[in-house]
């Protein structure tokens, strides 16, 4: 076994106790360069996308998936007697969990098209090319390759025309968070 595939498996094996024991995490994945490195609880993974309930002053706000391929480390940030954990389970959020209906996390086109469905918008990430960036809006469509996006921006507004995103340029997909229903409640539909 190569020092890559070791720490591969490594990596595998911590996000699976992560989502096996509830606990706190920090996700990281320094092999995408500016990458943010995510705080919340792992409720889903496979071999393509790995599900976290993200979690930051001691609150929920919505869903990130990552690709599995890019998680470096995963970091505990405390266990079931933290005061994050003991704050969420007070207020009957512990143990986290993901979305209903499930998604599947096999590859970009179920994920994003069914988060889009369940949640009306979904954030992009392209951190490759724009690790400070996303792009916000409906899936509009899936081509074999690519998915397209019907963007709304930060006032609200939906763009009449779609933007194109190759599969192998996402490397993020957000959805359920404070700022895309507030997004989505004064967009409304597009029509």
């Amino acid at each position: 076994m190569s020092n890559k595939d070791s720490k591969d498996s490594k990596v595998v094996g911590r996000l699976a106790e992560a989502l096996s024991s509830g606990a706190l995490v920090r996700v990281h994945r320094s092999a995408i360069p500016g990458a943010d490195r995510l705080d919340g609880f792992v409720v889903g993974t496979s071999a393509a996308w790995t599900l976290i309930a993200l979690c930051s002053d001691v609150q929920l706000d919505g869903w990130a998936a990552v690709r599995t391929a890019d998680v470096t480390k995963v970091g505990w940030r405390g266990g079931t007697d933290c005061l994050t954990v003991r704050a969420l389970r007070r207020r009957g959020r512990w143990p986290a969990r993901a979305p209903e209906p499930g998604l599947v996390l096999d590859g970009l086109a179920d994920l994003a098209e069914g988060a889009s469905r369940a949640f009306g918008l979904v954030s992009l990430h392209v951190e490759r090319d724009a690790p400070d960036a996303c792009w916000i809006g409906e899936v509009a469509a899936v081509r074999p390759k690519s998915l397209r996006l019907r963007e709304v921006d930060t006032e609200a507004r939906w763009h009449p025309r779609l933007s194109k995103f190759p599969f192998e340029d996402v490397t993020r997909v957000g959805f359920g968070g404070r700022y895309e229903r507030t997004l989505l409640e004064f967009a409304g539909p597009y029509r």
